[in-house]
């Protein structure tokens, strides 16, 4: 399935709890007045397990996590609702949805539904406070193929919820939240005349469709990887699209009232947004990866309230990519991947500034 390639990519790419990235206010210094200057932090690159990696403040150091699975356990996303309570979410080998909590001593595994039975994956979380938090992905639902999975966490179990599954292959794979009342999940499905966005918005009651635009032309590819929020009346969310054989980034924007299309570099032939952060309505920060027919580099781009920018970022091997963004600043940013060199794939975390 095409969701899982890019899923994938998140997961090798930011095993800092694999594509999510949660910063803590405080967490890094960043004394500059505008960041541009993105430097490489190297973290621990301990193998092939799929893991969780801290900051502390001077370095990264490797965080146990359960592996139920003897063989794959992926970790797709990460949210925080305060210092100890974070969540973590993604599936094992077997394809059954995996959920780990974090107390500020441990991770430990949390039971989670599997509605589809062969094919239950997590691709986004999203906490709220001690009794709410979002958990989205995808589930096989028979004939029609994938339908949205939505799970809730009220404080005491995770249990699925109702969300709309518009077309065949319904699959969210982000999701965000600002209250108990505002949340957003992104994702995408199939209808007879092609690929479309999928937006949903939770307003404290039910999830439904919200209308999202998608760009003029034949499209062999849409999908939105994922999704930032900051108010009720501000949030973006980022994907991409392919038009002949050309990928090109994504980046919509909803303004309180309607989601709009945003213009967004493409510096390369090729360019996909894989992650988004934002902090006010004037500070978002994008990333994903950019491919020329020579190399594969990370890409960063920058919202300064008017428009968005390519922001340089470091490269350090022969494929690059960054799959996980977080910021609590215009200063402070933390961005996550991998790269690949001489066939040895390791862990990649830029900060700026």
């Amino acid at each position: 399935m095409q969701w899982r390639t890019w899923r994938s990519l998140g997961v090798l790419a930011a095993s800092l709890v694999t594509a999510g990235l949660v910063v803590a206010p405080g967490a890094a210094a960043a004394p500059a007045a505008s960041c541009e200057l993105w430097t490489g932090v190297p973290p621990p690159s301990p193998g092939a397990a799929d893991l969780a990696e801290h900051w502390n403040g001077t370095a990264w150091t490797v965080v146990h996590t359960p592996s139920p699975d003897a063989n794959i356990n992926f970790l797709t996303a990460v949210s925080e609702a305060s210092l100890g309570d974070m969540w973590a979410v993604g599936d094992t080998g077997n394809s059954s949805t995996f959920i780990l909590h974090w107390n500020r001593v441990a991770w430990t595994q949390v039971p989670s539904p599997n509605p589809g039975g062969s094919v239950d994956i997590l691709s986004g979380v999203a906490a709220v406070s001690a009794t709410e938090a979002w958990a989205v992905g995808q589930y096989f639902a028979g004939a029609s193929g994938d339908s949205t999975l939505v799970l809730r966490w009220n404080g005491q179990k995770w249990a699925q919820a109702a969300a709309p599954a518009p077309g065949s292959q319904s699959v969210l794979n982000a999701v965000t939240a600002t209250s108990a009342s505002n949340a957003w999940a992104v994702g995408t499905f199939f209808t007879s005349s092609g690929q479309k966005t999928l937006i949903e918005h939770w307003n404290g009651t039910k999830w439904a469709q919200v209308p999202s635009p998608n760009p003029a032309g034949p499209l062999s590819e849409i999908t939105l990887n994922s999704v930032a929020a900051t108010s009720a009346s501000d949030a973006w969310a980022v994907g991409a699209y392919t038009t002949g054989t050309t990928d090109k980034t994504l980046i919509e924007h909803w303004d309180g009232h309607i989601w709009k299309l945003v213009a967004s570099p493409n510096p390369a032939p090729n360019n996909r947004l894989i992650s988004v952060a934002a902090t006010s309505a004037g500070n978002a920060w994008a990333v994903g990866t950019r491919r020329t027919s020579t190399a594969q580099l990370t890409l960063i781009l920058r919202w300064n309230g008017t428009a968005w920018k390519l922001v340089p970022s470091p490269s350090p091997g022969e494929v690059n990519a960054l799959a996980g963004v977080a910021t609590t600043s215009a200063t402070d940013v933390w961005g996550v991947g991998s790269f690949t060199t001489g066939g040895l794939t390791q862990v990649l975390a830029a900060h700026c500034c």
